[in-house]
């Protein structure tokens, strides 16, 4: 049914089109289960991230759905004209997640120390009126409320910096916080459960916690907590 996948620079959309193909053939049908992603991974001959991230696309697009606990099924209620109008534009333009993450990464730890010796009061105030938003809605059922309070956590520790050039530089990483593909993706492998997202809530408050000791060594273990959490789910298998 599938084929194996010629390096190409967006992997994710091969295999989305292979999917695709494979339903307008007829060879998958609506409510069908896909292949496991071990499983496909190792038929296209591409990364379980590269699946991950093709799977996390169909289900913004509605072509497939998770059941969690069970897999991943072609939506019962895909039709053919649905398949005809399927853009995958946004696949192809969207960033690997995985560079989202070193980046964000990498520009979090380089300004840490800025950030620990420029924090003033009104800045560390941005971060606990965003941390008490993550905390209220530290919630799989409010998912989106949440990611919207981390965003706004991560642009207040960016702007403690004090330095106009960080910001501006940030802001192309912070919004891929609201990529529709990136939240899909986060939200599958990342932020699954209530469990989950509180764990990701109490790095932020240890984060919190550190820069108003400016203790900078809590503050880095914080961050590496954080996007190591982040890596983890890009290597782990979720939820099949």
């Amino acid at each position: 049914m599938f084929g194996q996948i010629k390096p190409t620079k967006k992997k994710k959309v091969k295999v989305a089109e292979q999917i695709i193909k494979a339903i307008k053939q007829g060879k998958l049908k609506p409510g069908d289960k896909l292949p496991s992603e071990h499983e496909l991974a190792e038929t296209m001959n591409v990364s379980r991230p590269s699946i991950r991230e093709a799977l996390s696309g169909l289900q913004v697009l509605k072509i497939v759905h998770t059941k969690v606990g069970s897999g991943t099924y072609i939506s019962e209620s895909l039709h053919e004209n649905s398949l005809l109008a399927t853009d995958l534009s946004l696949m192809e333009k969207n960033i690997d997640h995985l560079h989202i993450i070193e980046a964000r990464r990498n520009l979090e730890n380089a300004i840490l120390k800025f950030v620990i010796k420029k924090a003033d009061e009104a800045g560390i105030n941005q971060l606990k009126k965003a941390l008490t938003r993550m905390d209220k809605h530290s919630t799989e059922k409010e998912y989106e409320e949440y990611m919207d309070a981390d965003h706004d956590f991560h642009e207040a520790f960016v702007e403690l910096s004090d330095n106009p050039l960080v910001v501006k530089a940030a802001q192309p990483l912070l919004a891929t916080i609201h990529d529709p593909l990136y939240r899909e993706f986060t939200h599958k492998y990342y932020l699954v459960d209530d469990s989950r997202i509180k764990r990701c809530f109490n790095t932020h408050r240890d984060l919190l916690k550190a820069i108003q000791a400016r203790d900078l060594k809590k503050a880095k273990d914080s961050i590496a907590v954080h996007w190591e959490l982040m890596e983890d789910a890009l290597e782990r298998s979720g939820e099949e």
